[in-house]
């Protein structure tokens, strides 16, 4: 696992693959093991501004620095008042969206009403605090990560869909979406999904079942979008047709699916959790443009185009 840490988060047995200092400092060398104090030392007194570092070889963050750390970047990108409002909104609509998947776990049917009024929120929120969300929202303990992870591609649909110019109906839309994708995992039972070992094939297939039956879910309701149906359905499609669970390829994936699936994926690379490191905003973007045939390529330029303008983190 990569991962770019700042010079005074370097430590003692981290494995350094890259290194970023100012002007034309050569004196450290890409691809060393932090091995004394003496060179840790001389590492947080340098002109270094930055390391990447590679968890496989050496030393990881620890999980306080890793959470500190993200609280700094956002101190850095949103004034506390952008931070404090994220945080209300996040603590206001946790308890709706938990509510929203037990309806779905317990009598197989997601409150609806919930995830409208959630997507209400979230896209009669202004743009910087939608932004905001997405970075608080990256957090998250073992227990609200289907929660947060929904909230969080929701706010990322939102924004992706403000930034390709779709209209506001449309991206209300996607926010519902956003909420719903994953709606069918309600109906796989929890100790798959909480396993943390290596699953078996028929495990697996039981997982990859989650975009039909959530479909069939969703299917129940008359007032459903059909837009929403394709997102739940088909988020796990690849644009090469090695996805699930039709094997759907290119523009045969609904474009709100291709939307989908980028916001998806690029939401659980950059999450922290206690017991996964998470990539940076630019790693997981540098990961995703290398997965070839995954994702439609020109919305993932666009995306790419929203990061690096700052539209969202």
């Amino acid at each position: 696992m990569r991962k770019r840490i700042r010079t005074h988060q370097a430590r003692l047995g981290m494995y350094v693959e890259e290194v970023e200092s100012r002007g034309d400092d050569k004196t450290y060398k890409e691809g060393f093991l932090i091995a004394s104090p003496e060179e840790l030392a001389d590492i947080h007194n340098s002109k270094i501004i930055s390391l990447v570092i590679n968890t496989k070889n050496g030393a990881d963050l620890a999980v306080d620095e890793t959470a500190a750390s993200h609280e700094t970047a956002l101190l850095s990108r949103f004034s506390s008042n952008e931070i404090h409002a994220a945080k209300a909104i996040i603590k206001e609509t946790k308890p709706v969206i938990r509510h929203l998947f037990s309806e779905a776990r317990l009598s197989g049917l997601p409150d609806l009403d919930s995830a409208h009024l959630v997507a209400d929120h979230i896209v009669e929120t202004a743009q910087d605090s939608v932004v905001a969300i997405i970075g608080v929202s990256r957090l998250k303990s073992r227990d609200e990560s289907t929660y947060l992870h929904s909230l969080a591609v929701s706010a990322l649909m939102v924004s992706f869909g403000r930034a390709l110019g779709l209209t506001e109906a449309s991206v209300r839309t996607l926010a519902v979406g956003g909420l719903l994708h994953d709606i069918g995992k309600m109906a796989v039972p929890v100790e798959i999904l909480s396993s943390r070992k290596k699953l078996s094939g028929e495990e697996l297939a039981i997982v990859r079942s989650h975009p039909a039956r959530g479909h069939e879910m969703l299917r129940q309701f008359d007032d459903v979008p059909p837009l929403v149906l394709e997102i739940c359905l088909h988020h796990h499609e690849r644009h090469d047709g090695r996805g699930y669970p039709f094997g759907l390829k290119g523009n045969g994936i609904p474009f709100a699916a291709r939307l989908a699936a980028i916001c998806d994926v690029y939401e659980a690379m950059t999450t922290i959790r206690p017991y996964k490191p998470a990539w940076s905003s630019t790693e997981a973007i540098g990961v995703m443009l290398q997965s070839h045939g995954q994702f439609d390529p020109s919305l993932l330029r666009r995306f790419l185009s929203m990061i690096l303008s700052g539209e969202t983190v």
